[in-house]
């Protein structure tokens, strides 16, 4: 029987309380997995606390590692099936389909991973990792309960994690807290009894198994009795002023107003200082219920500073239904369609969000008020609520456009009105010449409208122009924004991209706007009625161009990198028998290559990465070496795991081979091996094996002990020999020779 006191045995760890201990162990784990749903974009998490489950099990009942291993890496593997896969796991086209699927991704994965290209990396290996780290996660909860008997610091981290998810997510985590502090009481509590009940056996005064029944039905009862109480009983509300906002804004670096440093991403009012990243955040802000999805327009903005846009709102009373602001004219076919918007939990705005051109609307919620007033800005087309109301839950009916590519090709240069020039043209005294040297140079070719404004739009994907969202610098003082991106950075993100055709466009005397909003959005549900759910987060805010065409209206275009329009634009074929054929404007525009991509600003059907290859959808290979395939290969991925398991297998039995090591070695040395240092190596390997020499313990007190936990005498006759050498002075040269059986007996009880 293995005797660390460290390391209990398989009956010492296997009585109810001990059993009881580890599920407690295992539910402040859940308390772990449930929020992930909540707070990322993880899906299926009951595999992952059936695997959890799983290895608990394993690790509880102490099976060998030879065996759990394997277990463990099927029990993944039907995980990945589950999630990802398709068929019985147990069939050659449905489970062998996805163990060759697996070894092919690993090995693309474990190619990405050396190249430091992590964000990348698949979700099925993303997912084989977690179910990795969960099983080592059981491994360390044993470790804590049965072998330190500390559980005190992971129950300080579970509680900062789930009151910091509780604050800054929209994860409700009352009763979370109240669970965890009931388990957290009873494993505290519990454990503390196992490390009494060890030392008393070490002593011999009772059995490691024992438990009071009246001691078991107290614990429990004060500590039920204590939660009730505390989760009954009235809280004062809170006292001081919220620290959160404060706080979000000094990590995130925003000062409120000044535009620098580095921001949180979403929807904001304020554009009068453009530049500097930001940090994403993927919280939603509404759901839509849609049968055409596009962009969801907020307002435009017409007057650019050099350092960003502002506005001068012209607002009218708007009646629901009668919506007077237009975007195009009666020459642009339309399609009508409806759509359902219904803000996030603690989210509000006083303005709509719509995509095409708005027709009517219909109010269901709203905070701060019961009958909102509408108003409309007839320039910049916003439609809000007035007296602070914010808008929760309302439909709309729009007309989406399809653009007849002749019609714009074909629309006067002279055709813009007066009051379209004066405002849409306008651009800062100080505007450095070479913007518009550079627009003139780009559209040079070009004798119309259209081809113009989409020469300036591809421009940016021709050239050296990067997707950026963090190194991106603000403009100093008396350095115009535009200028610094085309001629200095040529990085940055939509705003970058967007105001900077804006301002080439009018360089060229065509009328342009800069337009924000959000984009479509992901999609996340079908409804039975035809159309489909999009959750729109703030990570989808995003900024746009449209562009003026006389007899047409305002066209949408699309200038960031990584972006496709999604109006529609037709082409009269006079070789067609109806006249007319639909063709995408930018099927003929090359996509970018983007090494880091953004939710905020890429539409979530987009798929790019470095190396012009998809993580999506993808059956292993990838864009990496053609070396790198020959040596991660299947072969290569099995030799690891098995060195990584023969690792695993040293370090668990690291003490037995040092027992072994040193009675093999203290055997071959015979009578030449000096006593004092068999009898010092013996005090060594004791400790080792977590029975050390107690402090103000004598060494026969200490002999004692260990004889009465190995059940030998062997520790009483080497102290006794070892006191007489070194206290009475008596040696007769022969001590080893005398007592090597007795030293073997000590190790060989040790290593058993």
């Amino acid at each position: 029987m293995k005797v660390n006191a460290m390391k209990p045995s398989v009956k010492d760890t296997h009585t109810v309380v001990h059993f009881l201990v580890y599920a407690l162990g295992f539910l402040l784990i859940w308390e772990w997995l449930k929020p992930i749903p909540v707070v990322t974009n993880t899906g299926e998490i009951h595999m992952f606390i059936l695997f959890a489950l799983f290895a608990f099990l394993l690790t509880f009942l102490r099976v060998p590692y030879y065996a759990t291993v394997p277990l463990l890496f099927l029990g993944s593997l039907y995980g990945l099936h589950t999630i990802f896969g398709e068929g019985s796991f147990l069939s050659r086209e449905g489970g062998g389909e996805s163990v060759r699927f697996f070894f092919s991704d690993a090995a693309h994965n474990l190619g990405l991973i050396l190249s430091w290209d992590l964000q990348a990396l698949t979700d099925p290996f993303r997912s084989f990792l977690f179910f990795l780290l969960l099983g080592l996660v059981a491994y360390l909860m044993y470790y804590w309960v049965f072998y330190i008997k500390k559980i005190f610091f992971f129950l300080f981290i579970t509680i900062v994690y789930i009151t910091l998810l509780d604050t800054f997510t929209p994860l409700d985590a009352s009763m979370a807290i109240v669970r965890i502090v009931v388990i957290g009481f009873f494993l505290v509590t519990m454990l503390h009894m196992l490390t009494v009940q060890a030392k008393e056996k070490e002593i011999g005064r009772r059995s490691a198994s024992y438990m009071s029944t009246a001691w078991l039905y107290t614990l429990v009862v004060m500590i039920l009795t204590a939660a009730s109480v505390g989760y009954a009983a009235p809280k004062f509300e809170p006292q001081w002023r919220d620290p959160v906002p404060a706080f979000e804004r000094w990590v995130t670096g925003e000062s409120g107003g000044s535009g620098s440093g580095v921001r949180r991403v979403g929807y904001g009012d304020n554009d009068e200082r453009l530049g500097g990243g930001f940090i994403q955040d993927d919280n939603p802000v509404f759901y839509a219920d849609v049968e055409q999805p596009g962009y969801w327009r907020g307002e435009s903005k017409d007057e650019y500073t050099g350092h960003g846009w502002v506005s001068s709102p012209q607002y009218e009373e708007t009646v629901l239904n009668e919506v007077s602001y237009s975007l195009y004219t009666s020459n642009v076919a339309t399609e009508s369609y409806t759509a359902s918007l219904e803000m996030e939990d603690g989210v509000g705005f006083s303005n709509l969000f719509y995509p095409g051109q708005l027709t009517g609307l219909s109010v269901n919620d709203v905070a701060n008020g019961d009958s909102p007033q509408f108003e409309t800005d007839s320039i910049g087309g916003q439609v809000r609520a007035g007296n602070d109301v914010l808008l929760l839950d309302y439909e709309l009916t729009y007309e989406y456009p399809s653009f007849n590519i002749n019609a714009l090709e074909e629309s006067p240069e002279d055709g813009d009105e007066q009051a379209i020039k004066e405002r849409y043209l306008q651009l800062p005294d100080n505007l450095p010449d070479r913007i518009g040297e550079l627009a003139e140079e780009i559209t040079a070719e070009y004798d119309n409208r259209y081809d113009k404004a989409v020469a300036v739009e591809q421009y940016f994907n021709a050239n050296d122009f990067v997707y950026d969202t963090t190194d991106i610098p603000v403009p100093e003082e008396g350095e115009d924004y535009v200028d610094q991106f085309l001629f200095e950075t040529q990085r940055g993100y939509c705003d970058n991209f967007s105001t900077s055709m804006v301002v080439m466009l009018r360089a060229l005397d065509i009328p342009a706007r800069w337009v924000k909003g959000f984009t479509e959005g992901e999609s996340v549900d079908a409804l039975e009625d035809g159309r489909e759910r999009y959750e729109i987060t703030n990570g989808n805010a995003h900024s746009w161009v449209e562009v003026y065409f006389p007899e047409v209206g305002w066209v949408p275009f699309e200038p960031t990198q990584g972006f496709s329009n999604n109006v529609d634009f037709s082409e009269v074929t006079p070789d067609a028998d109806t006249g007319v054929e639909e063709e995408d404007e930018d099927d003929s525009t090359e996509e970018p290559d983007i090494s880091e991509r953004d939710d905020m600003l890429f539409p979530d059907d987009e798929d790019i990465n470095e190396g012009g290859a998809g993580a999506g959808g993808e059956t292993g290979g990838g864009p990496f070496s053609f070396s790198t395939q020959e040596w991660i290969s299947p072969k290569t991925v099995l030799i690891s795991l098995f060195v990584m398991v023969l690792v695993m297998v040293l370090y668990e039995k690291q003490h037995r081979l040092l027992n072994r090591y040193f009675l093999l070695r203290y055997k071959l040395t015979g009578n030449d091996q000096n006593f004092t240092t068999a009898y010092e190596r013996a005090l060594w390997l004791l400790d080792n094996e977590g029975i050390p020499l107690a402090e103000g313990e004598t060494l026969r007190e200490y002999a004692k002990r260990v004889d009465h936990i190995t059940g030998t005498m062997a520790m009483g006759r080497l102290t006794e020999r070892y006191e007489k050498i070194c206290y009475g002075g008596r040696t007769t040269g022969n001590e080893w020779a005398e007592e090597r059986r007795s030293w073997e007996e000590l190790v060989n009880a040790l290593k058993s």
